[in-house]
């Protein structure tokens, strides 16, 4: 009866551990999801703040050269176009 006792206490011992283990799996999921939360906040904070940067830029530019943002725009579609037929022609010498 002993050998019962014994593996009654051993087999208790486990379920306390592996309920340790499950509660510290628990705290640090709860932790990373906070993190996780923390650097979504961050980001958009800093998109928010790239974004005021910009229209200040655009505002005090376009005041000092009326029509600065205009052509700033068309400049950027053009150079984006310019910047796509690149990489498809750079992607169709690679096949």
């Amino acid at each position: 009866m002993g050998a019962i006792a014994m593996l009654e206490l051993k087999s208790r011992q486990v379920d306390k551990s592996e309920e340790q283990s499950v509660t510290e799996a628990s705290e640090s999921e709860t932790d990373l999801q906070q993190r996780v939360e923390e650097l979504q906040r961050a980001d958009r904070s800093l998109y928010n703040l790239m974004g005021m940067e910009v229209w200040a830029i655009a505002k005090t530019m376009d005041d000092i050269y009326p029509g600065f943002w205009h052509q700033f725009m068309e400049n950027r579609r053009i150079a984006c176009k310019q910047f796509m037929e690149q990489q498809k022609q750079a992607h169709r010498s690679e096949d």
